[in-house]
């Protein structure tokens, strides 16, 4: 049987096809785990991840509202939840009353810093911070080469939870209701605060 040119141009596309679904098939395979002496993580959008061992935090600065420099060490001694979020962020605008909400009712439990990542500057960010009404929340602006830099991120909003030594010991990504619910307990749960 003689194969003619319209046989083999069939061919060549349903071997062309079969090459592009078979790419698609493993791009789409989860990473694999990390090398031996890396954090250890597993992926839960929505929830905390415990960071084992726990990483320093960034020493890097970012500017507060007043626009002095500012380091998340000056919080040493107590908890932190260091938020990264911008004003285009629809999760990010929808969490961040919930953010201000728990910090004021965790007073000195815990301080929330929410770094805008927003490249307009504080004057994209005062107003949008104004207008939600947001008071209890430390705000700040990332400098560039600032905190994003040195924080592997897949997205914002992303939160890390840092303890009172200066280490992560936790990441939420994606948004929440921080002031109920799970994300309230489990938080509650890390820190050792009062149920």
């Amino acid at each position: 049987m003689r194969i003619g040119p319209i046989h083999t141009a069939i061919a060549i596309v349903v071997i062309c096809a079969a090459v592009g679904i078979a790419g698609y098939v493993a791009s789409r395979r989860p990473p694999p785990p990390p090398e031996t002496g890396q954090p250890q993580q597993t992926s839960n959008t929505g929830k905390f991840i415990a960071i084992s061992p726990p990483l320093p935090a960034p020493a890097a600065t970012f500017n507060s509202r007043d626009g002095k420099p500012t380091r998340l060490a000056d919080w040493r001694g107590h908890w932190v939840l260091l938020n990264l979020w911008a004003t285009w962020c629809g999760p990010c605008v929808k969490e961040m009353p919930s953010l201000d909400r728990m910090q004021k009712a965790m007073g000195s439990a815990i301080t929330v810093v929410a770094i805008s990542e927003d490249r307009g500057g504080m004057q994209v960010v005062e107003p949008f911070v104004t207008k939600l009404g947001v008071t209890s929340l430390t705000v700040g602006m990332d400098a560039p080469d600032g905190v994003l830099s040195h924080l592997k991120i897949r997205g914002l909003p992303t939160s890390f939870l840092i303890d009172p030594q200066g280490n992560i010991v936790a990441k939420f990504e994606g948004g929440s209701e921080w002031d109920a619910g799970p994300t309230l307990t489990t938080l509650k749960g890390m820190i050792g605060a009062k149920q």
